[in-house]
């Protein structure tokens, strides 16, 4: 049987390129995901659906990461 982190691992690696991304930064900041949603007001439910790609993102969420984490975001469109 595995367990919850293997199959969080799988999630991740499953999804777009944006949750990934969220998931690493945060790691490589080495942050909590209750440091991150203490201090940016984001309820731990949605930064850990986001992170897992079970939530569809939003524009307010994403910006307000990408500013906590000191990132631009980049949003653009791409041919099929």
């Amino acid at each position: 049987m595995r367990n919850k982190k293997q199959e969080l691992k799988e999630l991740i690696m499953m999804q777009g390129s944006i949750a990934q991304q969220l998931h690493q930064i945060r790691i490589s900041k080495q942050l909590t995901m209750e440091q991150v949603c203490c201090q940016t007001g984001m309820p731990d439910y949605i930064l850990d659906s986001m992170e897992i790609g079970r939530r569809s993102l939003h524009f307010p969420e994403l910006y307000l990461l990408a500013k906590y984490y000191g990132k631009k975001l980049k949003i653009e469109f791409v041919d099929e």
